[in-house]
């Protein structure tokens, strides 16, 4: 009898002490047994959320079950036996959610009982819903949004492995909806946006499938079984008739303009498998759904692509030059200006190339970046972001001037920026025009040479540029007519001399390390390494070019062994030829060296493209040495006489018929924004538009590295 009262103070002992250890926790434990639902163990929180007069009840079902009645459905106690372990959310009266965690256990006595440790987590809970919407649904619309659409993509494409699915992705945007936002403002733009999503989302065919990308565009998205097609065809057929019901006209009441949609559709796998190119892809297709009509669905083919990819990805910067050859700024040029699309859609796409192609550090130097007027200038995003002392607006003079046109011109001069005024000849003198506009540009013989004098004359507040000048002979007549700034490549002409031109000894050394370097053999270190010692200046420079972010050593040189000893050879070989082109270069433009080394890193960018690949080592050495000629005012003959370079590199700057002489020939074309021409070696050698954008703007911004290092 003593043992038995010894035994259950023990186990009351022990019981205190569990309840004290549960009561230190801040979730609500409960400890019950059987079918009866005894209560063994309640600690201090659940004892609190129990009412008053159910305090006293030793039976969960009537006690504490009776705040969560959905308790009991998960407790699944049997009377001596173990309940299973588990995890789940329930509600209490107030509709408050619990997270309730259900483990089995062995009491005190030594028999079965079960445990639940129930946590309020209704705000937590709350709170990961409001994070998780504004993260993954349109706040305007409450549709899901780009990043959703990202994430459902990646998850049905995993399903999608094997050829098991297929799908389509439907681009489309509001056809006269700049119109509506402009006329009655933009709440009445997002009552518009509101009511046809409601109105898909109502529609079974659409309902589920439909995201928000910003603005008046949207995409539909679909992945169906493979098998539940008889063929491609019928894929399409299907896709195509479900799309046309939603190509209704959308209007509101009191609204004169109605909307229709335009809509571009991309197939998956069959136009690819990544979201990014299903997106290009349909904004292709959608793009001809715009020409050709609108309120129309265009399904992708390949070539809508060929006639638009080159348009839209390409882009490259023509120097414009001050008279001692100084840059003074650059025209971004991405397409032929009769194609470019003023529609009033929304597309930043030339905006983020230009600042993407020209790269932070460049923002920030003296430079003016001229780029043509398009609407799109207005966007808010573009104002805040385009610098307004970097870039100048281009008005094309050839374009017809309507009111509309002139009140956006003057909007443009009221937010700050810069006007100029392009293409002037006899027949579109515009003089409100010019009196807006800071610079004018055109070429000389298309205005009458003393019409031309006159005009500069006139106006010299104003800065003329000298376009289209491919000669010598062309800058200095433009030079003698008052012209100050000159685009075009003459600089880059070889110029005819009757004497051999010497190089001068402060330049001897650069010459001697081009034909140390040039050659395909190994080098002699021992005797680079005596030229660069010999001249501190170039031992200097050759270091602070090391040491750039361009080159990209991760421990800083000191010595030229030092960087030996990390570059190697064929790196070393490389830095130091695009040092000793700059210094043999010294007195002519910039831009001789700058297209040098954008043409040498651009064709090395491109060589893993060919098929097969072509020498990157070589391909570097053509672009490099492709102007060098000019620069010492030497014929190309000359110039290759003295510098031991490989055979297939002597041929190619010397011939049409050399492995490297069609690059030559692409980078002229790539240079003078000839399109149709990258459009056909883009086609025949299977290199895709983007690779070649950005093989460009990689070789921009490294060689803007470069001389900002030197």
């Amino acid at each position: 009898m003593q043992l038995m009262r010894i035994k259950k103070n023990k186990n009351i002992n022990i019981e205190h002490s569990l309840k004290s250890i549960a009561d230190s926790v801040d979730s609500d434990v409960v400890i019950v047994r059987n079918d009866r639902c005894d209560v063994l163990l309640m600690n201090e929180a659940a004892s609190k959320r129990v009412d008053a007069e159910l305090r006293s009840v030793t039976n969960c079902k009537s006690g504490y079950s009776h705040i969560f009645p959905e308790l009991c459905d998960n407790c699944h106690h049997k009377a001596d036996s173990k309940a299973e372990a588990g995890a789940f959310d329930i509600k209490d009266r107030n509709g408050r959610v619990f997270s309730v965690t259900r483990n089995s256990i062995e009491w005190i006595d030594g028999k079965p009982a079960t445990a639940f440790i129930l946590r309020d987590v209704d705000e937590e809970r709350s709170l990961k819903t409001r994070m998780y919407n504004l993260a993954y649904y349109d706040q305007l619309t409450g549709i899901p949004n780009r990043q959703k659409l990202k994430e459902d993509f990646e998850a049905a494409l995993k399903d999608g492995k094997n050829d098991r699915y297929c799908g389509i992705l439907a681009m489309f945007d509001l056809d006269n909806f700049k119109i509506i936002n402009d006329n009655y403002g933009h709440n009445t733009g997002d009552e518009m946006l509101i009511r046809i999503t409601a109105y898909l989302e109502n529609n079974d065919d659409f309902k589920g499938h439909l995201y928000r990308l910003g603005g008046d565009e949207f995409v539909l998205f679909y992945k169906e079984r493979l098998s539940n097609f008889e063929s491609q065809a019928a894929v399409r057929s299907y896709y195509q008739e479900m799309l046309q019901k939603s190509l209704l006209s959308y209007t509101m009441p009191n609204i004169e303009y109605k909307c229709t949609l335009s809509i571009g559709v991309a197939l998956y796998p069959a136009h690819g498998e990544t979201l990014s190119e299903l997106l290009r892809k349909a904004d292709i297709a959608l793009y001809k759904a715009k020409t050709e009509g609108r309120n129309r669905v265009v399904l992708f083919e390949d070539k809508y692509d060929a006639s638009k990819k080159f348009k839209d990805l390409y882009i490259n910067m023509q120097p414009i030059l001050l008279k001692n050859g100084n840059t003074y700024g650059y025209e971004l040029v991405d397409s032929d200006k009769s194609e470019k699309e003023d529609d009033g859609t929304l597309s930043l796409s030339q905006f983020d190339r230009t600042l993407d192609a020209l790269g932070m550090n460049d923002i920030k130097d003296n430079t003016r970046y001229f780029i043509s007027f398009t609407k799109q200038l207005f966007n808010r995003a573009v104002l805040k972001n385009l610098p307004r002392n970097k870039f100048v607006i281009q008005i094309n003079a050839s374009d017809r001037c309507t009111d509309e046109h002139m009140q956006l011109y003057k909007q443009l001069k009221s937010n700050g920026y810069l006007l100029l005024l392009s293409n002037i000849d006899n027949s579109n003198m515009d003089m409100k025009l010019l009196a807006l506009a800071e610079y004018c540009k055109f070429a000389p013989e298309g205005i009458s040479v003393s019409e031309q004098i006159s005009l500069i004359s006139a106006n010299s507040t104003k800065t003329f540029i000298a376009t289209d000048v491919s000669t010598n002979e062309e800058f200095e007549i433009a030079q003698h007519r008052g012209f100050s700034l000159f685009q075009g490549y003459y600089f880059n002409q070889q110029v005819i001399i009757k004497k051999e031109k010497d190089i001068e000894p402060l330049k001897a050394n650069y010459f001697r390390l081009l034909q140390l370097t040039s050659t395909d053999n190994y080098v002699d270190f021992n005797e680079i390494s005596a030229v660069i010692s010999s001249d501190v200046a170039l031992s200097y420079k050759l270091l602070r070019l090391l040491n750039s972010a361009s080159v990209g050593l991760r421990t800083r040189v000191s010595s030229i062994l030092t960087a030996l000893t990390f570059l190697g050879e064929e790196n070393l070989k490389q830095w130091i030829s695009v040092l000793a082109l700059r210094g043999v270069s010294d007195e002519k433009p910039l831009e001789l060296v700058r297209m040098s080394l954008i043409r040498a890193r651009f064709g090395e960018n491109l060589a893993y493209c060919f098929k097969p690949p072509m020498d990157t080592k070589h391909v570097f050495m053509v672009g490099l040495l492709s102007l060098l000629h000019i620069a010492l005012d030497k014929t190309k003959e000359e110039l290759l006489d003295e510098i031991p370079v490989a055979d297939k590199i002597r041929k190619s700057l010397l011939g049409n018929d050399g492995p490297y002489s069609e690059l030559l020939e692409f980078y002229k074309h790539y240079e003078y924004a000839n399109w149709n021409e990258i459009t056909r070696f883009s086609e025949e050698h299977d290199i895709g538009c983007y690779a070649i954008n950005n093989a460009y703007v990689n070789a921009v911004k490294w060689c803007n590295d470069l001389i900002n290092a030197y």
